[in-house]
């Protein structure tokens, strides 16, 4: 059991998304992309929620603006991310932002790495799935029939294979191994509305 609440950012509207555990009364935060968002923390005050984690799926800087935000804000909090995405996250180029205005944007290393396979976050199990093509980081998060896929999959949009570390043959490759595991699930993307995979 856990509640989904999407939020989203600006100055680029990137999806974020609160994943909330009510019985634990804990949540995670996937791929904050707005700076000094308040509307996260309000949304985790109001409903007396402890912020366990921040799940990154990439390291572009529109899914990671309010990284620093919340990591002053909740000093105790955990970053989750891949290793090549945390390996990006403080160096503006590989993170995007100096092509958007964004120039000093730098964001420590995460606190967790993770690969394919389970991980139990806010006393939830979920699944974590390596889903090149927009970048070669890029992973996604599955739960029960819930998939958070970054910018792996966009409802009614081509994904973007043309920046750095991204390819249109690892996409083809991503789609082509998960597409009969993802029909009929619900997908949460980085961008756009929520939508049933095969529909």
């Amino acid at each position: 059991m856990f509640s989904v609440h999407s939020f989203i950012n600006s100055p680029v509207d990137s999806l974020s998304y609160i994943l909330s555990n009510p019985e634990s009364q804990e949540a995670l935060i996937i791929d904050p992309g707005t700076e000094s968002d308040t509307r996260l923390t309000d949304h985790l005050n109001d409903n007396r929620l402890n912020l366990k984690f921040i799940f990154l799926t990439h390291e572009h800087f529109d899914h990671i603006l309010g990284v620093n935000f919340l990591r002053e804000t909740f000093p105790d909090v955990l970053v989750v991310s891949s290793s090549k995405t945390s390996d990006r996250l403080s160096n503006p180029k590989k993170n995007l932002a100096i092509f958007h205005n964004q120039i000093n944007l730098i964001v420590e290393k995460a606190d967790i790495l993770i690969s394919e396979g389970p991980l139990e976050m806010i006393n939830l199990e979920f699944e974590i799935f390596s889903t090149p093509g927009h970048t070669d980081s890029s992973v996604s998060l599955k739960i029960d029939n819930s998939f958070f896929s970054g910018d792996f999959l966009l409802q009614g949009s081509r994904i973007v294979t043309n920046l750095p570390t991204g390819s249109k043959k690892d996409y083809q490759e991503s789609i082509e191994k998960y597409s009969s595991m993802l029909q009929g699930i619900t997908i949460y993307p980085g961008h756009g509305e929520t939508y049933t995979f095969g529909n």
